[in-house]
Parts: C-alpha cells; structure tokens; sequence
C-alpha cells in the first residue's frame, strides 16, 4: 500500500504523453479496469495505466519511480494471488497490447503483452496451428507463460515456456531488451517460469504445432468410485498413455448436461477429464482403462483445438 500523494499536474502531464488511457479512481470505467477473474481480491490501485504501446510501458514505469507507486503488471488478470493489482500503486494494464501475428510457414505466433490465450489460439487455429498454454482461453498469455505455462496437451508439447522462442520486455529502469537463446541468454533462461520479476513483457514468439482438431471427453462416475478410478488413472498416465492424451479429476456437482444422468445433477460426482490431441476414436481407446469402471455418463466431442482450450471457461467472478 502506497502512502504517496498524487500530484494531478504530474498526472496531467502523463496524460498528455500518453497514448493510452490513465484511469483514476473518479474517472468512469474505473471499477470495470480494476476487476479481476478472483472477485476475492480487493485492491484499489491509485492509478491504471492502460498502455497501448511499449513508449506507454516506459511512461507509466518513470512515472511510478518518480512517484515512489509500487507496480503491478496486469494481463488477463487471472492471477489466483491478484498480483494483476496494487493497493495504492499504479497498474501497467497490458490490455489493449493484444496483437496477434502468425506466420504459418516457419510455424511462429508473435503476440503483444495483453494478448490472452484465447485470442493467440483463436489467431493460430485459422491456420490448423497451435502452441500448449493455458486451461482458460481468458488467462493472459504472459502471465502464464512467465510461471511457467502448465496446459492440457504439456505431456505432448511441453509447457508455455517450452515453446518460446523470444521475448521482448521494458526492465525497471525504462530499458528495452529482447531474450532469447542467442540474446541475454540467461535472462531468456530466468523468465521460463521465474515470473513477472525482470521486466514488463510487450511482446512474446512463440513456436507453433499443427493441429486442426482435439477431442474433449468426459466421464461422470459416482463419488464413491472416485478413489479406484483416480488410481486407474495415475497408473495409466505411468504406464505408458499416450503422449497425446492430457487432462485431470475433479469432485464436481453434476451440471444439468444431456450426459449427466438425473441422479447426478445437483449432486457430487467425480469426474474425468480427458483432451486429446486428435479424434476421438484415438481418444475412446487412450481412456479405455478408465471407461472399464463404468462411467454412470459420458461425452466425446471432436473439435477445432481452439474450442477445446475454451471448453471450460468461466466468466469472471
């Protein structure tokens, strides 16, 4: 929490250098910028900084230096912690740097520093192409990919940070650097999963994988068969499943879907998730072990990856 009085000439002066919007907390369409995916979370930042450019980035950073603000760097927003705010302190909100480019000759995406992963696979999948990240197409790109980028498809393709390839960021003190194997090799190795702790990302390259279609299944078991199915699982994965097949288990209440029979909605179940990258009778036998315990329901769908990354999404709150 910052105790830093705010002087409205310096704020005048930011503004009028800037290319995108500085929020206050009396201007309209502050309360909407300050929302985040865990409604738990209660800040109020002094100032929002919506950068459309990296020349914002670089602004709104000496203006919070100057000021003495803490910063906080917002992308999707879907930090469970709300390390997307600052009580107090000043946000540098990524949003509107959500730039997608694909080139689908040497299989990369580029995407600005707002982009989340639903826009990035929205962009990719026009092209029958992919790169693993994220189990939410809301969650920001960056955020993600800086902790490391944990997936659906990680047994097959690796993590988020796996697949990157370059990074460019504003550091503390207002410079512009680029990461990657062949440039500030151990800053590019620090931001695999170290986190948003060396600079503000403006621009992310990424690699890219074909993969027109995946198959969403889920299985509906009662709650009682969760401890033998959930065995049956882990010893399947360590068998051998194939690399294709990722997904998870939950104790769940049954949503009132045409797959969950009566007696389970509104009830506890438990569940198996399965994504597999390819269709679904590939999919029916990965899960084979699994359906040998009699799932009380079930659902294969074969679909554009895209759909499948965005399969579970929930609104925000």
């Amino acid at each position: 929490m910052s105790d830093t009085t705010l002087d409205h000439g310096d704020i005048g002066a930011l503004r009028q250098s800037f290319g995108g919007s500085v929020l206050l907390e009396e201007d309209a369409g502050y309360e909407d910028a300050r929302g985040v995916f865990n409604s738990m979370i209660e800040k109020r930042p002094a100032i929002i900084a919506q950068c459309g450019a990296v020349s914002d980035v670089k602004a709104a950073l000496a203006f919070a230096r100057d000021a003495g603000l803490e910063v906080a760097v917002r992308s999707g927003g879907h930090s469970v912690a709300g390390a997307g705010l600052t009580d107090g302190g000043l946000v540098i909100d990524m949003r509107p740097m959500s730039a997608v480019s694909i080139d689908p000759e040497a299989r990369t995406a580029t995407v600005g520093g707002g982009t989340n992963w639903g826009q990035l696979d929205g962009a990719a999948g026009e092209h029958g192409l992919m790169t693993p990240g994220g189990r939410v197409s809301t969650t920001g790109v960056a955020g993600l990919t800086l902790g490391g980028g944990s997936c659906w498809l990680e047994r097959k393709y690796g993590f988020a940070c796996d697949n990157l390839l370059s990074v460019r960021l504003v550091t503390a003190d207002g410079e512009e650097v680029t990461a990657s194997e062949d440039e500030n090799p151990e800053l590019f190795w620090a931001l695999h999963g170290g986190g948003g702790n060396f600079g503000v990302a403006t621009e992310l390259t990424f690699r890219l994988y074909a993969l027109p279609e995946a198959t969403l299944a889920l299985l509906a078991f009662d709650p009682e068969a969760g401890p033998e199915v959930a065995r049956t699982y882990r010893d399947m994965v360590d068998d051998g499943a194939p690399d294709e097949l990722g997904g998870g288990l939950a104790y769940i209440t049954g949503p009132p879907e045409p797959f969950v029979p009566e007696d389970l909605q509104g009830k506890l179940l438990f569940g198996v998730l399965g994504i597999y990258a390819g269709g679904e009778a590939e999919a029916r036998a990965a899960l084979a072990p699994i359906a040998e315990h009699g799932p009380k329901g079930e659902m294969f769908a074969t679909m554009p990856y895209p759909a499948v990354n965005g399969a579970l999404d929930d609104p925000p709150g």
